[in-house]
């Protein structure tokens, strides 16, 4: 061997000496797809990323050199950044990150034990964004106006009308939908875990949920209109399409983040920022950073508040929604938003001005 071929990195140093925090962060994330659901295995997305950047921020560069104070202090900050639930999950997702990394010796095994989930104040796991429905039927009478059965508008009202899942109504497959002219028109929820579509509590999630005549006409409209004819990469025909096959989650939660943004919808800010000079306002990819934008789940959340108030039996809104009553009861009715419209957290509006957005 000659002097070039040395290298004493590998006959000297350890692999926690070498191992960049940026490359255990890869392997850990492919292990999790490789052993979790794919939501799951997304969700330690963000604060792994948000950890080793706070670690290179501080000097940290490889596993080896990661601490229980380091680790301490980055949720204490993050504690001025994000609500206190968030927090918590943020801990318990990057003690498992320190667990695998332990198991592997890239860092110190104890440090993940010592690790103390931080306390969340009473109803602080709730998330207390919703839809309201007064709202809603502005956001429909625009939709149905200026962009009427194209995705957006069929899968928007989809969720709004039965309450689903976002993930539910992305394995959604076209033969799903059965419209009759006479009987109920129908949606057939089906756990496809084997290609790509799982329920979130699996085959308990399947089931035949009957539509209005209003949701089957729109998504009639769309399947022979705006649907694009391609499928996924299990042969399988999606009902809600783009050029690539299958619509994907974070293209649709980038249309509601963006769509709700309070200067799309009405020219003005809220928030005394200049629009001209706000990222979130300029930038599309940016549009979570508004605090009035919102992702899905407060759609799903307004619908089961909405069939509450219409009389529905907590009972029949669990069967239907497939959300047990006693969690129903903590992080789905929001009838105290509905009555009193206060708070920002409970605002969505969505009376558009007409090519200030453009759904994709």
């Amino acid at each position: 061997m000659n002097d070039e071929d040395f290298d004493p990195l590998t006959e000297t140093q350890e692999p926690r000496e070498i191992t960049t925090l940026q490359q255990a962060r890869r392997n850990f994330l492919e292990h999790k797809r490789d052993t979790v659901k794919q939501s799951s295995a997304r969700s330690y997305e963000y604060p792994t990323k948000a950890f080793i950047q706070y670690c290179a921020e501080n000097g940290i560069s490889v596993t080896g050199e990661i601490t229980q104070r380091i680790v301490t202090t980055w949720l204490d900050s993050r504690k001025n950044e994000v609500k206190p639930i968030t927090v918590k999950n943020n801990a318990k997702h990057i003690r498992v990150f320190l667990k695998w990394m332990g198991s592997r010796e890239l860092c110190d095994w104890e440090i993940h034990e010592k690790i103390e989930m931080p306390a969340v104040p009473d109803r602080g796991d709730v998330n207390e964004t919703v839809l309201r429905s007064d709202l809603a039927e502005k956001t429909f009478d625009y939709l149905e106006t200026y962009n009427y059965a194209t995705r957006f508008h069929a899968l928007m009202y989809t969720i709004w009308h039965t309450g689903c899942r976002s993930s539910g109504v992305i394995s959604l497959d076209k033969d799903d939908f059965v419209s009759r002219t006479t009987g109920d028109n129908v949606l057939k929820f089906k756990d496809r875990a084997d290609t790509g579509t799982p329920l979130k509590n699996g085959h308990n999630s399947q089931s035949d949920v009957t539509l209005s005549d209003k949701l089957a006409n729109i998504l009639t409209d769309y399947i022979n209109g705006h649907r694009i004819d391609e499928v996924d990469e299990y042969d399988r025909e999606p009902l809600f399409t783009v050029p690539s096959g299958r619509v994907y989650r974070q293209r649709v939660y980038k249309n509601t983040t963006a769509i709700t943004r309070p200067c799309v919808t009405t020219g003005n800010c809220p928030h005394d920022r200049v629009i001209e000079d706000c990222t979130a306002a300029q930038s599309k990819e940016k549009a979570y950073d508004c605090p009035s934008s919102v992702s899905l789940h407060p759609i799903r959340k307004g619908a089961i508040t909405r069939m509450i108030m219409d009389g529905w039996s907590k009972e029949a809104v669990s069967g239907r929604c497939d959300v047990s009553v006693e969690v129903l009861n903590k992080h789905y009715d929001f009838r105290s938003a509905e009555n009193d419209g206060k708070g920002a957290a409970n605002t969505l509006k969505l009376s558009l001005i007409k090519n200030q957005f453009r759904l994709v």
